[in-house]
């Protein structure tokens, strides 16, 4: 282990970015922006899930799907 030695060769410095690279223009799109699709339906088919109303801290009434395989839960003004 005496004989190995460490390579102390120095590196060649880091290219900076954004330094002298010129500035590309950006491409127009060719496509126009793709309709948003419909949310998928809550809770999946064949999922167990609940449903209830209940009321927020500030009073406001909600009602509160929860799936119970996944636990994901949403909730909508009542």
């Amino acid at each position: 282990m005496a004989d190995r030695k460490l390579d102390v060769t120095p590196q060649e410095p880091a290219e900076e970015i954004g330094g002298d690279t010129p500035a590309q223009p950006e491409e127009p799109a060719t496509t126009p922006d793709p309709q948003p699709e419909e949310p998928a339906p809550f809770p999946p088919a064949g999922h167990r899930s609940e449903r209830f109303d209940t009321f927020r801290p500030d009073g406001t009434r909600v009602t509160v799907t929860r799936d119970i395989d996944t636990g994901e839960q949403h909730v909508t003004e009542a």
